[in-house]
């Protein structure tokens, strides 16, 4: 039994950490998002109220010029914007720290179970985490890449949480083991 909680404490620590990690992912590519974003609706304004002055021929060149440079700064915007999409990544990384979090309750549930001695045996209780360990597997392949400063970050955060969790100092991380 004590292998099995073993497997299942190691499950819920991956769970939390790639879990946090996505989470961070998501608010990078929301700010890369936001960077891309409103410089080319800025410029794209710009540049749509700038070219009724430029209509009239007696407008200075350089005017003409800077609503050039304007008008191609905004396209840039765009098709980085368009090309990249950081909104859509966010929105991804959002999405697998959900998932994560599922499968961390999960494992909490799974063991209140083992601990209520609610397996017939330990061959009921390896297969439930063998379902458990087969999610984890299928949310690592369906779910965009982290990079490595991303998730070095989110295991230092968890790892303090933890901590902090297992000192009494806060109760925003239960702790994944019981003891009998």
């Amino acid at each position: 039994m004590d292998d099995i909680i073993a497997i299942a404490n190691k499950y819920w620590h991956n769970a939390g950490r790639t879990g946090r990690a996505h989470y961070i992912a998501a608010e990078v590519y929301a700010k890369r998002h936001r960077a891309v974003g409103i410089p080319s609706v800025i410029f794209s304004t710009i540049v749509a109220t700038s070219v009724f002055s430029t209509l009239n021929d007696s407008v200075d060149i350089r005017i003409r010029i800077l609503t050039g440079v304007v008008a191609l700064l905004a396209a840039i915007l765009a098709a980085l914007q368009a090309f990249l999409g950081y909104g859509d990544r966010a929105e991804k990384h959002r999405s697998a720290g959900a998932r994560y979090g599922k499968v961390r309750r999960d494992i909490d549930i799974f063991l209140l179970k083992l601990k209520a001695n609610g397996f017939a045996n330990d061959a009921e209780a390896i297969n439930a985490l063998q379902q458990i360990g087969d999610e984890m597997g299928v949310l690592a392949a369906d779910n965009p890449n982290l990079t490595e400063p991303i998730y070095q970050q989110a295991r230092r955060e968890f790892a303090s949480l933890q901590e902090a969790a297992n000192n009494g100092q806060s109760d925003s991380l239960p702790t994944a083991s019981f003891k009998d």
